[in-house]
Order: structure tokens, then sequence, then C-alpha cells
């Protein structure tokens, strides 16, 4: 008997570990070929040829100085800090709301709240945009941030909330008795101790807004506004794309998610596993 669980356990393991691997070639080789069309020369781009004969790194100099990349950074960059702050902050304020506070209809407010993320976006693009036309927003970064400080999403809001429903409400009290108010039990104790689901939020914003093509491309009009996932397009010309071009600069643009990532992967899957195993 020990023979046989030992065996299928063996099995198992060989089993998952093909499945992972497979799966993590899947995943690697478009990767692989965008980082080898970065190093070679136009006329070797639609070759038989994976790798190139030779490796062209000036590319990447090259894919630099063919736009205002830097330009385009500091635009990301503009829209991508605000983003951050107001979604994570008025995540977490909404989040507390949900998970300390009791109020006639509470539950059906929430189950709403998870709702809207049944809704597709196409569905409120268009009346978003016309609000902010009417406005004057369009062509300014505005809508690309404000909305950030209104709710901050309900996926985001779920991941807090669910975290700090985990948290004793001793803590709550022995500070309300000690004389402080919600705002500062809410900044100075639930804030402190719900950091995992917050870096984990702060992480999917700031993917979001990093690879965000289609929002800059409604409301920006001006070129030198715009921002990385939107300046690439400039590879694409009337007739041709500039592959190799537009590949080192796909992969410039890829290292600052990447860092994040694996810099923060910690606290990140900490926030996912912690609030998806609280009852909610």
């Amino acid at each position: 008997m020990n023979y046989s669980s030992t065996r299928s356990r063996i099995v198992s393991r060989i089993f998952s570990m093909v499945l992972l691997v497979a799966g993590a070639v899947i995943v690697l080789v478009p990767l692989l070929w965008t980082l080898a069309t970065s190093l070679k020369t136009p006329a070797e781009v639609f070759t038989d040829n994976f790798f190139p004969a030779a490796w062209m790194w000036s590319n990447y100099a090259n894919a630099v100085t063919a736009i205002p990349f830097f330009t385009f950074l500091k635009n990301t960059l503009i829209i991508l800090i605000p983003v951050m702050i107001g979604t994570v902050f008025s995540a977490a304020l909404c989040a507390y709301g949900f998970a300390r506070f009791n109020f006639r209809g509470k539950r059906m407010l929430f189950l709403v709240l998870l709702a809207t993320m049944m809704l597709p976006s196409q569905v409120t693009m268009i009346p978003m945009f016309i609000m902010f036309k009417e406005i004057g927003w369009v062509d300014t970064f505005l809508p690309l941030i404000v909305p950030a400080f209104f709710g901050g999403g309900a996926f985001n809001i779920f991941l807090i909330r669910q975290f700090m429903r985990g948290i004793p409400r001793d803590l709550d009290e022995s500070a309300f008795v000690d004389g402080a108010n919600q705002f500062q039990i809410f900044t100075r104790i639930m804030l402190p101790l719900s950091m995992p689901p917050l870096i984990a939020v702060s992480i999917f914003t700031f993917m979001g807004v990093w690879n965000d093509f289609q929002g800059p491309l409604i409301y920006l009009n001006s070129s030198d506004k715009y921002t990385l996932a939107l300046g690439l397009s400039m590879f694409k010309g009337l007739y041709n794309v500039e592959w190799n071009m537009l590949m080192a600069a796909t992969m410039l643009i890829m290292i600052p998610p990447l860092l994040v990532f694996f810099v923060a992967q910690k606290y990140f899957i900490e926030g996912i596993s912690i609030s998806s195993a609280i009852k909610g």
C-alpha cells in the first residue's frame, strides 16, 4: 500500500512538472520571439531564423531616439503616480466602510458594487467621453487621473475589504477608548495592518496604467502628451511597420513592470492568498 501510494505521488508530481514546464514554454516563446526580433535587422525579421545572425544591440538606442521616449515616460509617470495614490487610498477607504460600519442597505450596496465588475468598459466608454468633453478635459491627463480618486475599482475594494474583515475588532475598540476617531483608526491601524492587499492593489494598478493603450488613445490627441504604450504606435507607418524597433521599445517598456513584480511578489502573493482565504 505504501509503495503504491508513493508511486502515485511520484507520478502525480512528474505530471505536474510536465504541465508547468509546458505552460512556461508557452508563455516564454512570445517573449523570446520579441527579444530575438528586437535584435534583428529589418531584412531578418521575416526570415525563418528564430535568432538573429548578428545581435543588433544598437536597435535599443535607435528605438529610444526614434521617438520622444523620455517625454512619453514623463507623461506616463505623471498619470501613474497620482492614479496609484488615488486608487489605493480610495479603495482602502471604501473597503474600510464595508468592513467596519453597519448601515441600512450595506449588503445590497456591496452586491451592486460587485455587479459592476460584470459591466464591460465599452458600455461606459462613450458616456464618459461625452462627459469629459463637455467639461473640457479631452486632450488632458485629467480623465485618466481623476476617476481613480472615486472608489478605486470594485475588485480592489473587494480584495482589501476581505483582508480588513479578518483584522480583530478589539484593535478598533482599544483605539477608540484611547480617544482615536474613525479616520485615525483607519490611517494608523487598518492601513499599516493591510499592507499585503494594498501592495497587491498597487501592483495591479501599476500594471494597468503602465500598459494602458485604450485610455490615452481616446483622450489624448497631442503627440507631446502620449504615454509609452501609445507612443509605440509611432513605429507603425501607413505602409510598413518597423518590427525590430517596435520590439526593442517594447522590451524596454517591459522592464519596469517586471522589476516591480519581482521586488514585491512576496507581498503580492501574500495579499492575494490571505484575502482569498478569509470568508466573506
